[in-house]
Order: C-alpha cells, then sequence, then structure tokens
C-alpha cells in the first residue's frame, strides 16, 4: 500500500524516451530563439530611444551582465518547456499523478508567458514613456538599482520548475544536474548570441561625426595651447544632445556670461564648441523673444572683452564666440529635398536659426560686430569677422 502511493525517481523511463528527447531539443532551441529574441529587441529599444533622446550606450560592465541575464533567462525558459514537455507522458502510478501533471504543465507555461509580458511591457514603457519625456538623462538606472532584481528573476523560474516537479516524481540528482547544464548552456549562449552594440553605435555616432570632431579638436587645442584639460564627465556631456545634463550645461554657461564678473578661459572654450554645434537647451518662447537665445548674448560677451588683455588667450577665443554666432545667424536654408547632402546638426542649424533666431538678438549681435570692427584695439587680433546676412524669415 504504501509503494503505491510513493512517489518514484524521475528517469527517462517514467518520463518516456521519446518525450525526454523531444523536451530536450525543443527546450534547446527555445532557449537559442528566446536569447536571441531579448538580445535584438535590446538593440532595438536603444535605436528607439534615438526618436526623441540620446541613444542608450551601456557601459562594459553594463553590457556584460545584461548578456548573462539574457542568456540565463533564455536558457530557463527553454528549461520551463523541456518539463512542460516530460509532464505531458501518460505514465501514471499514482491516481493523482495525471491532475499533479497537468497543474504543472499550466503553472510553467502560465510562469513562462508571464515572463514575456513583464520583459514586452518595460520594453514599450520605458522607451516610449521616460526615454520620450523632455531631458530624459537615465534616472532610473536599472542596472545600478535593481540588479538583485535581475539575478532572482532567472533563479525563481528554475526553483519553480522543479518544484512543481518535485510534487510528482523524486528528483534531487536531475536538480543538480539541470542547474550544472543550464550555467554551461547560460554560458555558451552568451557567448554566441550576444549583439555587438558597436554597430549600432557606429551608425549613431556616423550622423554626428562632424560634430563630435570638432569637440575633439577644441578639447585637443586647448590642452596643446592652453594647458586645459576638461572632465572626463564634461566632454562626455558635451556629446549629448537632449538630456538633462546637456541642457544645464547650456544654461550654466550662458547664466555665466550674464554675470558682470571675468568669465574663465574654459568656460569660454565650452561656449564656443556649444554654439558651433548648435545644441539645444531649455523651452522656446513666443516667435522673436530673445529668450529663445540659449547662449551667451553678444552684449555679455563684447563685456567680457572689456575685461581682458587685448592680446590674452581669452580676448583670441572670445572673438571666435563671435564668429560662431555671426556664422550661426548667416546659416543658409536647406531645402528638405536636399537634406540627404547635409549633416542633422547642419539641418537642425537651418531649421532652428528659420524660427527660433530672433531678429533683437540679430539686432544686438550687429551692433557688437560693428564695436569690434570699428574699434582701433582690435585690429591686432580680429581677422575682418564675416557680416551678417540680411535674411528674411518666412
Amino acid at each position: 500500500m504504501i509503494r503505491k502511493f510513493s512517489k518514484e525517481k524521475i528517469s527517462i523511463q517514467n518520463i518516456g524516451r521519446q518525450n525526454f528527447w523531444i523536451g530536450i531539443v525543443l527546450g534547446l532551441f527555445s532557449a537559442i530563439i528566446i536569447t536571441l529574441t531579448f538580445n535584438y529587441f535590446r538593440e532595438l529599444f536603444r535605436f528607439f530611444t534615438t526618436l526623441s533622446a540620446d541613444l542608450l550606450i551601456l557601459r562594459e560592465l553594463e553590457l556584460q551582465f545584461y548578456n548573462y541575464f539574457f542568456a540565463t533567462l533564455g536558457t530557463v525558459l527553454g528549461l520551463s518547456i523541456t518539463v512542460s514537455i516530460w509532464m505531458s507522458n501518460n505514465n501514471h502510478k499514482r491516481k493523482k499523478d495525471r491532475i499533479y501533471k497537468q497543474y504543472a504543465r499550466t503553472n510553467i507555461i502560465f510562469l513562462f508567458w508571464l515572463i514575456f509580458m513583464m520583459i514586452a511591457r518595460f520594453g514599450s514603457v520605458i522607451p516610449f514613456v521616460l526615454y520620450g519625456m523632455p531631458g530624459y538623462d537615465n534616472q532610473l538606472n536599472l542596472f545600478e538599482e535593481y540588479w538583485l532584481l535581475f539575478i532572482l528573476i532567472p533563479i525563481v523560474v528554475f526553483s519553480h520548475n522543479w518544484f512543481i516537479v518535485r510534487r510528482i516524481y523524486h528528483s534531487g540528482k536531475w536538480i543538480l544536474f539541470s542547474f550544472l547544464i543550464c550555467l554551461l548552456t547560460a554560458f555558451t549562449l552568451k557567448i554566441t548570441t550576444s549583439v555587438n552594440q558597436k554597430i549600432l553605435n557606429k551608425t549613431y555616432f556616423k550622423k554626428f561625426e562632424t560634430d563630435y570632431n570638432y569637440v575633439d579638436q577644441q578639447l585637443a587645442k586647448a590642452k596643446i595651447e592652453y594647458g586645459i584639460e576638461f572632465q572626463e564627465k564634461t566632454i562626455s556631456i558635451l556629446k549629448k544632445w537632449h538630456t538633462e545634463s546637456s541642457i544645464d550645461q547650456i544654461m550654466s554657461l550662458k547664466s555665466t556670461f550674464s554675470k558682470d564678473n571675468k568669465v574663465s578661459l574654459d568656460t569660454i572654450i565650452l561656449q564656443k564648441i556649444v554654439i558651433r554645434n548648435f545644441k539645444e537647451g531649455g523651452w522656446y518662447y513666443r516667435r522673436n523673444s530673445i529668450e529663445n537665445w540659449h547662449y551667451a548674448y553678444p552684449v555679455d560677451v563684447y563685456r567680457q572683452l572689456e575685461f581682458y588683455d587685448i592680446n590674452s588667450n581669452e580676448s583670441k577665443e572670445l572673438l571666435e564666440i563671435i564668429r560662431e554666432q555671426i556664422n550661426l545667424v548667416n546659416t543658409p536654408k536647406i531645402d528638405w529635398k536636399e537634406y540627404d547632402k547635409h549633416t542633422d546638426t547642419e539641418i537642425r542649424k537651418s531649421f532652428g536659426v528659420k524660427y527660433n533666431v530672433p531678429e533683437p538678438l540679430i539686432e544686438q549681435l550687429e551692433k557688437v560686430r560693428d564695436n569690434i570692427m570699428n574699434d582701433k584695439k582690435y585690429y591686432q587680433i580680429q581677422t575682418n569677422l564675416p557680416e551678417i546676412k540680411d535674411t528674411e524669415k518666412e
């Protein structure tokens, strides 16, 4: 009587040889497909971030962590498929075995699709809600704040699979063997199915290649000629376009110039780079409002010229700011049919100057240019600032 109602040990014979091998093959195939799907959807997710924000670029440690997570999760979900097929056999030694097996298949499949729903929900909410918010700067860092959750999810799925099986079979050694096999499979999948994020990164950087090259050139010049080295964080923000840190940097530069104090040479160089690359910062107001100009006003730059010796490095760079402001105002209109012949920044400049450079700013810039050109003390360093074109605003 006791043997009649006791659980048997799990074995190929009890599972059924055909069910066993079908489960192994389909489970491994599922693990590969699921892991590939996760990895490619991660790249698709990163691509979507560029539609309204800067490209999400994962650090090396972060990238490796996600690669291992997707490989491990894909492996244990593949194990779920395997166990579900194993539990579909008709070898019922006890009266309740059929009910237990149906219960096991139902729970395993339920958790399988629950995990997929969770991944899909996160993959849709984050890019379209968080990255759609103006100035989003990766404030919600899943890797740094919820790394433990990513570790627990595969463990829970693996444990759940065997917890269900243990209601039907004694499976002590099989749990250990499957755990070791899952680790080996996950490591193999991590190596063979990982997607190289540099492919998308290069495509994105190509879009702003001219801007990034200019940043690098100016920073190299500052180091060689002036002995100025900028922090990595500052350089990183310079190469961002829509983040909160980028907007704060732009507004901080403008605020610094508006004060009646000397501005340091490194700040002057940063302002020149920001104007040249036409980085956008803050909100826009009504048309022709001077507040739409997010950089140092020409009169503020001119005031700084009065603070420094005419032959100083600061004076030379301040005149370069005036030159960049004039070049920006003189940006020609680009017809949409010719967009493919121009960089993203050139297109953005053309559109931005047309609608967001106010008339009062242009008038102010003209007066500053005339003052510099007519002042004899600037003859030594100014090399004919370009004239401001009389561009009609449509």
